[in-house]
């Protein structure tokens, strides 16, 4: 005897498995109910005003089986859990979330190095009506599906199951209880796989700055700040919230860099090897870390415009420079995922550490080596020494962030050809216009996340290497300038070859007021 079809499939006369909760309400963030007689199948695409009124239908039938109720359940109550259907919080089935679940353990828990997955599915199996656990599982599933490009197949589904559907299973559970009160760790884990989730997105920024923002209030909260807090932990627990609290440090630190926004956290006590279920995991981690907590506050504070006033010596800089060049040594660890990320962290780091020090006006056409216009070339040379050995899945994992790094490199060097075109002799076997052809080759051949990245780095090229050189892959970024664009660029080229120039040059390249037409300032 064949299924009923639920009233979400029925009013928009599609098939329906007949299963409670169906794939397609699933995929479709809808609440699955059985209150509407069955009708014939129509157009597979959704509409809104199909949604509109399933809505309608919804709310009325659960009206009326409340009104009629013995028990007088609240309508609340007749939406969510609907009669005859048993009452179910999971509308993911735990075989579907399972998969999604192991693939964070077998890809990324090295980025991510916060949860035993097999440990979370025995979880959720023991504890089926815990809303927290299955909010946080699904959050994850939605993050790493969405890292990893991947959608779950399943012979039970019509249709695939999407990182979009795991996310919004999240953020429905987490209204139905009271997530911020009081904070736990569980809750905190699950602001931070949002962010991620939504830090994908470029039309869903503020969504994901929202989420990084309580994953921190959150993480304040519970204490992960003072040293003190931690004693009162078991030993497991200890080293998670560690963990997470350095991811968060990491990753406000990017967003200060790359937004703008302010840093509230300060660097705590290191996690530690010992106990881990995979040191080598936590050892790269630990050389990501060292990279994020070298520079200093001041450092980053200075990329905000509330900060300005924040002052960095030259010898200050110098020693950052000399830190972070220094060669890391990564675990030998299978995953090549957490490898790219240190590798390109340690050397975008770097850029930006030149950046500011043009910015400060301590760069002068004839200083040495890490102060000298032409020190990009050393940098870009390292990153794609460095790289060379990874294969480009390694790269795309890692979502926009990896984008702006490989950029960021790419763009400094190419400054720095424009600022002293002439300084290197082609006699070099690998020279500078060649290393930037590299760097452009390498973020031209990831997955298109954010493509205005594309499209400046694009005008940079063929300011640098003119039309005609551009490589093949990136001519379909190039872009007309503009007169204007133009003009300030021959300004600036004959300001800064005239014979009375001033060395410095920080007001031609990297000014304080955030833009010079024609390069970037440094939270571009």
């Amino acid at each position: 005897m064949p299924k009923p079809a639920c009233d979400c499939c029925s009013i928009r006369k599609v098939k329906c498995p007949g299963d409670y909760p169906c794939a397609r309400c699933i995929n479709n963030g809808l609440t699955c109910t059985f209150l509407r007689a069955r009708r014939k199948s129509g157009p597979r695409n959704i509409r809104q005003a199909s949604m509109l009124k399933i809505w309608k239908e919804q709310t009325a039938s659960a009206r009326r089986a409340a009104e009629s109720n013995v028990h007088n359940q609240s309508l609340s109550a007749a939406l969510y859990l609907p009669d005859p259907v048993p009452a179910v919080l999971h509308r993911i089935p735990l075989a579907l979330l399972s998969m999604a679940l192991r693939m964070y353990g077998e890809k990324l828990y090295g980025i991510w190095p916060l949860l035993n997955a097999e440990q979370l599915i025995q979880r959720l199996a023991n504890e089926p009506n815990n809303p927290e656990i299955y909010a946080l599982a699904t959050a994850l599933a939605g993050a790493t599906l969405s890292n990893l490009n991947q959608v779950i197949v399943h012979e039970s589904l019509l249709e695939p199951l999407l990182a979009d559907s795991f996310v919004a299973e999240s953020r429905r559970v987490r209204g139905i209880f009271e997530y911020m009160e009081p904070v736990t760790l569980n809750s905190t884990l699950t602001s931070y796989f949002l962010h991620i989730f939504y830090g994908r997105q470029p039309s869903r920024s503020q969504t994901a700055a929202f989420y990084i923002r309580e994953a921190i209030t959150f993480a304040q909260l519970l204490g992960m700040h003072i040293e003190e807090t931690y004693s009162r932990y078991c030993v497991k627990d200890q080293q998670v919230m560690r963990k997470l609290y350095f991811l968060l440090f990491m990753t406000e630190r990017y967003l200060c860099i790359h937004d703008g926004l302010p840093t509230v956290l300060e660097s705590i006590s290191l996690p530690i090897t010992e106990n881990e279920e995979v040191p080598d995991v936590v050892s790269g981690f630990l050389n990501l870390v060292t990279l994020f907590s070298t520079p200093g506050t001041d450092f980053f504070s200075k990329w905000t415009s509330h900060c300005s006033n924040v002052f960095i010596n030259r010898e200050r800089l110098l020693l950052i420079q000399h830190a972070l060049q220094r060669p890391l040594e990564i675990p030998n660890y299978h995953d090549d995922i957490q490898k790219v990320d240190i590798v390109v962290s340690q050397h975008w780091m770097r850029s930006l550490a030149w950046k500011l020090s043009i910015q400060l006006g301590y760069v002068m056409l004839n200083s040495k080596r890490e102060l000298n216009v032409t020190y990009p070339l050393e940098i870009a040379q390292d990153a794609l020494a460095g790289l060379s050995q990874f294969s480009p899945e390694a790269f795309e994992v890692h979502g926009p962030g990896m984008e702006v790094k490989v950029y960021e490199i790419a763009s400094a060097l190419a400054d720095s050809i424009l600022c002293k075109p002439d300084e290197h002799t082609s006699s070099m076997l690998v020279g500078p216009r060649d290393t930037l052809r590299g760097l452009a080759g390498l973020l031209f051949s990831l997955h298109v996340i954010n493509p205005d990245l594309r499209n400046k780095l694009a005008v940079k090229l063929d300011a640098v290497l003119g039309g005609s050189s551009l490589p093949s892959a990136l001519e379909v970024v190039e872009e007309e300038e503009k007169p204007e664009e133009e003009d300030a660029r021959d300004e600036f080229s004959a300001a800064l070859f005239s014979p009375g120039m001033d060395d410095s040059l920080s007001e031609l390249l990297y000014p304080e007021i955030p833009e010079l037409q024609g390069f970037d300032s440094p939270r571009s």
